[in-house]
């Protein structure tokens, strides 16, 4: 009986072992720094990029563009909104700051255990090329601290025009005709902004965005830019 109850001792101390070896590896992995609550940007977990990438060209219609970054809450939920502070680190930022905007007070919602921060990009003459936006989170009487491989995060965004990817040799032959910045603008602003991902809907859906943009053009008058009539293959 005593033997038994010993072997039965000895798989009970190593499955305890076991047990706490898993969670000292679970906490290798997160590493935060001290304390209680933290915050981290998890918008880029999981996926092969480095930054978020904004582009206004993208949006031709658009004078600011709305950014949400996800933030994730290690530690116990709030029962009530929670302050948390976010700063920009200016040596590694080359974005002038009349071209995005931070909220004033940012909250963490109380009961989640993630939310998002939301960001105002906004556009001027001066995007002609790539700028950088580096964000840190930051203690406060709210939250400890941070991750250290996720208390910043990059934002990259510019206005530089160009044709977008998905007007290839297809698009042009069956859809919309030659691309022109024109057409483009007039394709998101009587077709919809949806069409921003024209490459990604199907054959039906490219065909009504079209058949939109062609309504459009004979109804108001739509030319080139050398004044020119508008023109588009579909039927």
């Amino acid at each position: 009986m005593n033997l038994l109850k010993c072997i039965y001792m000895k798989q009970y101390i190593l499955i305890s072992l076991f047990v706490l070896c898993l969670f000292s590896c679970s906490e290798d992995e997160i590493k935060p720094y001290h304390g209680q609550q933290y915050l981290y940007f998890s918008e880029l977990i999981g996926s092969d990029d480095e930054a978020i990438n904004v582009s206004f060209n993208n949006y031709p219609l658009d004078e600011e563009l709305t950014v949400k970054i996800a933030l994730s809450l290690i530690g116990k939920p709030f029962s009530a909104p929670a302050p948390y502070k976010v700063s920009v680190v200016s040596d590694k930022t080359t974005a002038l700051p009349e071209n995005y905007a931070l909220p004033s007070n940012p909250q963490f919602k109380p009961n989640v255990a993630k939310d998002e921060l939301e960001l105002t990009l906004i556009k001027t003459d001066k995007l002609k090329e790539d700028v950088a936006l580096l964000l840190k989170i930051e203690k406060n009487d709210y939250f400890v601290g941070s991750m250290q491989q996720y208390d910043t995060i990059r934002i990259v965004f510019n206005n530089v025009e160009s044709q977008p990817l998905w007007w290839d040799k297809d698009v042009e032959r069956i859809y919309l005709g030659k691309y022109s910045r024109e057409k483009y603008v007039a394709l998101l602003k009587y077709g919809g902004e949806e069409a921003i991902g024209f490459g990604e809907l199907n054959s039906a859906q490219k065909r009504q965005y079209a058949l939109r943009l062609k309504e459009a053009i004979v109804r108001e008058g739509l030319t080139e830019k050398d004044g020119k009539p508008m023109t588009v293959p579909i039927y």
